[in-house]
């Protein structure tokens, strides 16, 4: 049911100073074309069921989510809803709750949690400068790169670790190396959620993306 990352995301992995992001095996969910949000995370429901069911025993790690309207991705807010809409989506498909009905994200211990799977969510899109982590490289697209969190333990050493503080920094020190500042202060920080939609700019404050402006 799940399909590859399209061009314009094989040339974000390839980009991304993270040495982990060229070898991360990742299977794409088909593409959403539309301006409804919500319906994207309607759509790619049975994907991630699919994709859950075989991700320790294949060691996969992430399930693409690509939605190819500009609107989606072309401001921080947008991106903001975005988010917020496609996760309500995958969570009203999966007989969870709506992501209004959640629990604050904003704490230290909410995981995204579908199909009985924990859920780390990286959101890219055209709205990031070329000096931020989560550039586009020229697509018009928006991606939402949902990883288990398994995946983690996968790539630590020994298995199960936490990735080493010395891998984190060669991490940090290679996205400065490509001109593109990380913000180790907010990777390292204890509130998932606040990682999944990066500021525009180093040092700006956390995005609340589960929250709506209206």
């Amino acid at each position: 049911m799940a399909d590859s990352p399209p061009a314009a995301f094989r040339l974000i992995q390839q980009q991304a100073a993270c040495v982990f992001a060229s070898r991360a095996r990742i299977e794409a969910a088909l593409p959403f074309h539309g301006t409804d949000a919500r319906a994207a995370g309607f759509a790619a429901a049975a994907a991630l069921a699919d994709f859950s069911a075989r991700v320790n025993t294949e060691e996969l790690d992430g399930l693409l989510i690509e939605l190819t309207h500009p609107c989606h991705g072309l401001t921080l807010d947008a991106l903001a809803e975005t988010t917020r809409e496609v996760v309500g989506g995958l969570l009203a498909a999966s007989g969870g709750q709506d992501i209004g009905e959640l629990s604050n994200p904003g704490t230290e211990h909410w995981w995204l949690t579908l199909c009985e799977t924990r859920w780390f969510v990286l959101a890219f899109a055209p709205c990031y400068p070329a000096d931020s982590p989560r550039h586009a490289f020229g697509s018009h697209s928006t991606f939402l790169l949902l990883q288990p969190v398994a995946s983690f333990d996968q790539h630590a050493t020994p298995r199960g670790a936490v990735i080493a503080d010395e891998v984190r920094q060669m991490i940090r020190r290679a996205y400065d190396a490509n001109g593109c500042p990380y913000d180790a202060d907010l990777a390292q920080q204890d509130i998932e959620a606040l990682k999944f939609v990066w500021p525009l700019h180093l040092g700006a404050a956390p995005v609340l993306w589960w929250q709506s402006n209206t």
